[in-house]
């Protein structure tokens, strides 16, 4: 009998320790279910800041474009946080009311060489002459306890700030693993013209890693000499 236990015992024990066995199903009532919620809802209060503002005779006849909020630090890079942020946004402005427009489907935003939706750096195309238009943008800034985020309505015929709004985010997990700027975008290099072009072509593809052998052998490394030929069984 106490053999029959102990085996009880320790098959319990070790079920416990197995992957997957001792960890609950998610439920609405964890910490990281929790800081989800209070983030969208942070999203909500955002958007309340821009759009509780009277007189809103100038918002007549606009039409939002939100864009992924950037680094405050380098406006040319954002992050999953930031992405978010401008995706909430469109259902934001849109649950209240306020048209919303996915420009990334018609072009009418470009980033030359890079994402077509940060309209903060500086190689940004914006719809010049859409009086429209309305982009939302704003930056974040991520410190060691808060993310501080700003958010605009700019009109996109003159850049005027319409309505503003501002957040504190606690850096809950959530809110730090996202907060995680993306890593610097690899440039393409230029492109060469000529002889030379082919040349560093072949030096590249002849390198140790290169995808092919090197096709082309310059006349000053070709050198004469003998070979021992052995023949053998």
């Amino acid at each position: 009998m106490h053999n029959l236990l102990r085996l009880i015992l320790i098959c319990t024990l070790a079920l416990s320790l197995m992957p997957g066995c001792s960890k609950a199903p998610a439920t609405a009532n964890d910490p990281g279910y929790i800081d989800a919620v209070e983030l969208k809802l942070k999203f909500r209060e955002l958007t309340d800041q821009m759009l509780a503002t009277m007189p809103n005779d100038a918002l007549q006849g606009v039409v939002a474009m939100p864009t992924s909020f950037v680094d405050e630090n380098n406006t040319s890079r954002s992050s999953p946080l930031g992405r978010l942020m401008g995706e909430a946004m469109f259902y934001e402005f849109n649950q209240r009311g306020f048209p919303a427009r996915e420009y990334r489907l018609t072009g009418n935003i470009a980033v030359v060489g890079g994402r077509d939706d940060l309209a903060l750096i500086e190689n940004a195309v914006i719809p010049a002459g859409q009086k429209w238009a309305a982009l939302v943008v704003g930056t974040y800034y991520v410190d060691k306890d808060a993310t501080f985020v700003n958010a605009r309505l700019v009109r996109a015929t003159d850049g005027l700030v319409m309505r503003t709004g501002q957040l504190v985010l606690v850096n809950t997990p959530i809110v730090a693993r996202m907060g995680k700027t993306d890593p610097p975008a690899v440039k393409p290099a230029p492109a060469q013209s000529g002889s030379s072009s082919v040349a560093s072509a072949s030096k590249t593809s002849g390198q140790r890693g290169g995808l092919y052998p090197s096709l082309y052998t310059p006349a000053s490394s070709i050198t004469s000499g003998s070979i021992n030929i052995k023949q053998g069984k």
